[in-house]
């Protein structure tokens, strides 16, 4: 710069000595001109050569935030009061879900917040997510950080993540185990830092699994950042014994011996005896005597002693049969011993079929694979299957373990409606002409068949490219691709085995329990040690359910919630009034190196799972499908009703769904058709309380026929477990961190509450300057000016020096 500075003036200097000597002729005044004439535009040069610049500097305000952490795990679906029974008689029964929200809303901390900080609100239970982002609503909001960064001004809305609809569903409780302590490290990890002001956490705090929430506590404390708790429900449970759960099968035969097996739960109760009775409530029960019909025919009695409280008592009943073919409702009751406040959960019904024929299997295979073999001696072995097979290496007249051996698919529609099940392993469907395949398709989505398919290494690659069998390409619930696309090129596969990792739906399908309960189910899948090959499906097809994926060697393991992108070896989805189900590889029978029994559990839970929909059809006209018939609490509940003939579609578009809760109270359920496939019609709810709901359908065409099915929804085993207010949890992270806790039990929460709690919270807005892109416009601008002012300057010198004749 000082050597930029002597060259201007050394050529001021220069242009001055100049125009002093050429003008000494003339007038004073003129020279003076001429000199500032050129002076100017020697300046305007100099203006143009500094590259003058206009830069704009931004006020950016990052705005204070506090998170709202909502507990969404199934304990939140529990009474919220003590005495729940006085608050249902009296008409109000809110749960500790519905208080939460309120305190939100109603109780005015939302509105509070909101002058001065920004709130996002989380949902946690085994996982933790963020919901939305509410901004603030102060009436002179500066620029804020996100309006910078993304050009677009927040305009007072909430910002919900990508995804997601109204937070307030979001809070749904459905959750199997409440992490606290994870739930804090993920809003430490995710908010931003700096600003992040205060953690009001709503949780009834129960934590049951994860990283100690007293840790997560203690990083927050280190930032500065408070934890203010308020906790729902009661740490004192009411007296009352409950029955909590009830296990019995789906379907029976008639006289044929069977255990139904129930859970109590007591609070206060410890140590006494209650009797316990097991009836059925069939229509055929009871007679003529409204009574006996309303309570059902004892089928036997027995007294149990309640265990510790919040711990369950196993009590179990041995049927010796039912006779009469139709369903039956098992009602398991206790007796109320005195000082039992709630007698509304005093008993739980179980629908049990009874039907009067065995479930008929067909084995498909193109060859003799362990798979196939295994499966064959264990539905051979069982009474309730009657097995035949159509083996593609097996010559005329050749032995097997069957009732008949097929030499081809059955020719006609009329043949293979008298199977309930077929499994098809690793079958080259080239083999089957496009009727054959028309058939299969039809007997599936029309006459409710369950379809397992099973993949292989052998055949697929080689049907997978033939166009003329799309339609069984249709029927897997995965997108099948070809090219190699098989996890391994060799039969032989890897030579570590790929352990299965179950999706949250996996750990929920009963049909695939190894054991009574969900955890003891998992605790054998991870004693297992895995399979060697996979076909390489990793997207499931819109409205499938991916069971469980394989690790492949060198992956690591994720959390049951995480996107998973490994091969699918499990897989179902509904198919017109039918179930298909998908593995991706023929190696369940490895399941017999840790004990035998359990592949034989997982075959037969597997065969009648798919046949739900002909052994339980329950009307010529249609039938009532549901995925299962135990569901989580919170669970969405899928209703699919399905016409019995493609054509009858168009008469069941009347056709009402109603559902009615443990709780007595009914909604209705709209059904919409499924444009993809007529005649199927759609819909759902969620199972929000523990209990039984039955789900009934009005054909709506004025016959008064009502198709009915009864699911379960129950409570995780570790919600279960432990569903009192965690006091002393509480008052701790607020102790820790510096702020408090509040319990919804010992006093209402209000808008004078909600004040205090806004003002305890200190406001961590942080302002910084931010200096924005050069002004291209204004550069554009002055050097057109500048340019034409210079080029005026020497046009008029010009013109003055040929005037007076100066050269």
């Amino acid at each position: 710069m000082p050597l930029l500075i002597a060259a201007l003036v050394a050529v001021t200097a220069w242009v001055a000595w100049m125009y002093r000597r050429d003008a000494a002729e003339l007038p004073r005044g003129v020279g003076l001109l001429l000199l500032g004439l050129r002076l100017g535009a020697l300046a305007t040069l100099a203006a143009a050569y500094l590259d003058l610049e206009r830069i704009a500097e931004h006020e950016v305000v990052f705005p204070s935030r506090v998170a709202i952490v909502v507990d969404a795990s199934a304990s939140m679906t529990l009474p919220e009061g003590l005495d729940p029974g006085a608050e249902a008689a009296a008409g109000v029964a809110p749960t500790r879900s519905t208080r939460a929200v309120e305190v939100l809303e109603r109780g005015g901390v939302l509105a509070a917040l909101a002058p001065t900080h920004e709130v996002s609100v989380w949902r946690f239970d085994a996982d933790a997510e963020s919901l939305a982002v509410l901004p603030r609503t102060a009436e002179e909001a500066p620029v804020a950080a996100a309006e910078i960064a993304t050009g677009e001004p927040e305009a007072g809305k909430a910002v919900a993540a990508e995804g997601d609809g109204d937070w307030r569903q979001q809070l749904q409780p459905r959750g199997f185990e409440t992490r606290i302590g994870e739930a804090l490290v993920r809003v430490i990890d995710q908010e931003p830092p700096g600003t992040l002001a205060g953690v009001i956490l709503l949780t009834d705090g129960g934590n049951n699994a994860g990283v100690d929430p007293a840790a997560a506590a203690g990083t927050l404390a280190k930032s500065g950042v408070p934890v203010f708790s308020v906790g729902t429900g009661s740490d004192r449970l009411p007296t009352n014994v409950r029955v909590a759960d009830l296990l019995s099968p789906a379907r029976v035969y008639p006289g044929d011996r069977f255990s139904v097996q129930g859970y109590l739960q007591a609070q206060g109760l410890a140590g006494q005896t209650v009797k316990v009775e097991l009836a059925d409530r069939s229509p055929t029960d009871g007679g003529n005597d409204p009574v006996a019909a309303k309570g059902g025919r004892v089928i036997d009695a027995t007294e149990v002693v309640l265990a510790a409280d919040g711990e369950l008592a196993a009590v179990r009943f041995e049927v010796p049969g039912l006779e009469a073919p139709s369903r039956h409702e098992l009602v398991l009751r206790i007796v109320p011993p005195p000082g039992d406040r709630t007698p509304a959960d005093d008993s739980q019904v179980a629908e049990v079929e009874v039907v009067d024929r065995v479930t008929q299997v067909l084995l498909m295979a193109s060859g003799p694979t362990r798979e196939y073999q295994f499966m064959r001696n264990v539905l051979e072995r069982d009474k309730s299957f009657a097995v035949d097979v159509l083996l593609g290496t097996a010559a005329r007249g050749a032995s097997q373990d069957a009732r008949r051996i097929l030499e081809s698919f059955p020719a006609t529609a009329e043949e293979l409606s008298t199977y309930d099940c077929i499994v098809a392993f690793d079958v080259d469907w080239r083999s089957l002409d496009p009727a054959a395949q028309a058939r299969l398709e039809r007997w599936v989505s029309r006459e409710s068949g369950g379809l397992v398919l099973v993949a292989g290494n052998v055949f697929m690659d080689a049907w997978i490219a033939d166009q003329q069998t799309t339609v069984v390409r249709g029927l897997h619930p995965v997108e099948l691709r070809r090219a190699g696309q098989g996890l391994v090129d060799e039969p032989a596969g890897f030579e570590e085995p790929m352990p299965l990792q179950f999706t949250r739906d996996g750990m929920d399908a009963e049909f695939l329990w190894l054991a009574g309960s969900r955890i003891a189910s998992q605790t054998v899948w991870s004693e297992f040690k895995g399979i060697f090959s996979c076909f390489d499906a990793t997207v499931a097809k819109p409205g499938a359910t991916v069971y469980a994926r394989v690790v492949p060697p060198g992956s690591a393991a994720l959390a049951p919630s995480a996107e998973a992108r490994g091969p699918i070896s499990m897989a179902g989805q509904f198919y017109g009034s039918g179930s298909v189900f998908y593995l991706g590889s023929g190696e369940t029978w490895r399941l017999r190196s840790l004990e035998d029994a359990l592949f034989e559990r997982l075959t037969t839970q597997l065969v009648r799972h798919v046949s739900q929909g002909r052994l339980l059809a329950g009307s010529r006209r249609a039938r009532v499908l549901v995925e299962r018939d135990r569901y989580p609490v919170g669970a969405t509940v899928v209703v699919r009703l399905v016409a019995a003939d493609g054509d009858g579609g168009t008469v069941l578009t009347g056709a009402i769904c109603r559902v009615e809760g443990p709780d007595g109270v009914s909604v209705n359920v709209p059904l919409s058709s499924d444009p993809g496939r007529p005649g199927v019609f759609q819909g759902g709810f969620v199972a929000s309380r523990e209990g039984g709901w039955r789900i009934d359908v009005d054909l709506g065409d004025g016959s008064g026929e009502v198709i009915s099915r009864r699911i379960q929804a129950r409570l995780p085993d570790r919600e279960l477990e432990r569903p009192r207010l965690d006091r002393g949890l509480l008052e701790r992270l607020g102790a820790i961190t510096g702020g408090s806790a509040h319990f919804l039990v010992d006093a209402p929460w209000g808008a004078s509450e909600s004040a205090a709690l806004a003002a305890r919270i200190p406001d961590k807005s942080r302002r910084e300057y931010e200096t924005g892109a050069p002004d291209g416009a204004f550069k554009r601008r002055l050097n057109a000016l500048l340019l034409a002012f210079g080029a005026g300057l020497l046009c008029l010198e010009w013109i003055i020096r040929r005037l007076v004749k100066l050269a």
